[in-house]
């Protein structure tokens, strides 16, 4: 099986608090991307819902699938899996937060995906990383407002 690795980089104008909280929460996760997202699972953190064991249904037109959270450290990280209702074997993505001078921050986005079946992974790359830039872009843009 081919893994294949899509990495993307985002600034935005907001303290890099503010960016982690609204990647962190699942529905506005959702907005952002331009995908429906609802929060099935929580967390047993008591001061985030959406964090380590958190559990999110993204619905796209002709399925729907599930990813957990694997990693949440506020407001640096967030990385998850995907957990169910997709043909990929390998799905893992990692969102590192950074602080940048003038109260702004950035976003290094990183997934990984595969599978077994020819040609699906590499499907699957062009289409979340054409999707997943241009929803990153307008959401900085919504921030310069």
């Amino acid at each position: 099986m081919k893994i294949h690795e899509i990495k993307i980089y985002q600034e935005f104008d907001t303290p890099v608090e503010h960016a982690w909280e609204a990647f962190n929460d699942h529905a506005n996760f959702g907005r952002i991307n331009g995908l429906e997202v609802v929060r099935i699972g929580d967390s047993a953190e008591h001061n985030n819902i959406n964090g380590v064991g958190s559990v999110r249904l993204i619905k796209i037109p002709l399925f729907a699938f599930e990813e957990t959270i694997q990693k949440s450290e506020k407001p640096r990280l967030i990385e998850y899996k995907i957990s169910r209702g997709t043909p990929l074997n390998h799905h893992y993505g990692k969102m590192q937060f950074e602080s940048l001078p003038g109260n702004r921050s950035a976003l290094h986005y990183t997934i990984t995906v595969g599978s077994k079946i020819p040609l699906v992974g590499w499907i699957v790359k062009r289409g979340l990383q054409k999707g997943l830039q241009d929803g990153l872009k307008r959401h900085a843009e919504r921030l310069k407002k």
